[in-house]
């Protein structure tokens, strides 16, 4: 009798057990689904935010000089922005397309929500000619001369045909240093032979010859901001292609 008795409750502490582990187990599942609830709810806001952001590009306003670019071929590009998300609108990628045309020197792309690109192209200008023969623009490439919209007072470049950016970056140094002085570039050269010579307003010839240019041009620099200034248009070339010195000529 004994040992039904201690049967019957063992059998009795089992059911507790297991009527409680059950329970336990229950409230962990319970736990455990939280997290990944919360995930897809936080998911859930995020994507209706991005939808309510990104809404389909309609309008598309576009600024610049066109001058030399043509209008409809940059709405070309531009039409395909249209109905795009705002969010994901690729800027970098519609720049480079852009700015890929010729005499386009740079494209400013911003955008206003809810569904606004505004588009500002700047174009390239005409610097000078090269070789009397091609234009030469402020991005340093060359086109073809068309006389009928070339302007006036043109800065003449002279150089070999595969050394253009040479002298054109060597032209940028130049004028950067002049112009600050008030002196204006008409011509600039560099010969077969690697010399190069530059012909500043009015009609005056600055020669610098093959070797120690720069130190050369500084040298000008010099002697200009001390003693040519006040007869500077008395001068008809200044010879620079010695070791320190130099020789002046004056007009006849």
């Amino acid at each position: 009798m004994s040992f039904l008795k201690k049967t019957k409750k063992n059998k009795k502490k089992q059911t507790r057990f297991n009527f409680f582990s059950k329970f336990r187990r229950r409230n962990k599942n319970k736990r455990s689904y939280k997290p990944l609830l919360l995930v897809v709810i936080f998911t859930l806001i995020l994507s209706f935010i991005y939808v309510s952001l990104n809404q389909p590009i309609r309008v598309i306003n576009i600024e610049g000089d066109f001058k030399r670019v043509s209008l409809k071929t940059i709405q070309s590009i531009t039409s395909e922005m249209k109905n795009k998300g705002f969010l994901g609108l690729r800027q970098s990628l519609f720049r480079k397309k852009l700015e890929s045309f010729d005499w386009v020197k740079l494209v400013q792309i911003s955008k206003e929500w809810p569904d606004t690109v505004n588009i500002n192209v700047i174009e390239d200008d005409v610097v000078g000619i090269w070789n009397n023969e091609l234009l030469l623009n402020s991005s340093g490439s060359l086109y073809a001369l068309d006389k009928r919209v070339i302007p006036g007072e043109l800065i003449q470049f002279f150089g070999p045909e595969d050394l253009v950016d040479e002298v054109y970056k060597q032209f940028k140094l130049y004028n950067n240093e002049l112009i600050a002085r008030g002196i204006l570039i008409e011509k600039i050269g560099l010969d077969l032979r690697g010399s190069w010579s530059l012909t500043v307003r009015p009609g005056i010839e600055i020669k610098l010859g093959e070797q120690n240019t720069d130190e050369r041009f500084n040298r000008f620099l010099m002697i200009w901001d001390k003693s040519l200034l006040e007869n500077f248009e008395l001068i008809s070339y200044i010879d620079l292609r010695y070791a320190e010195g130099f020789v002046i000529k004056r007009k006849n």
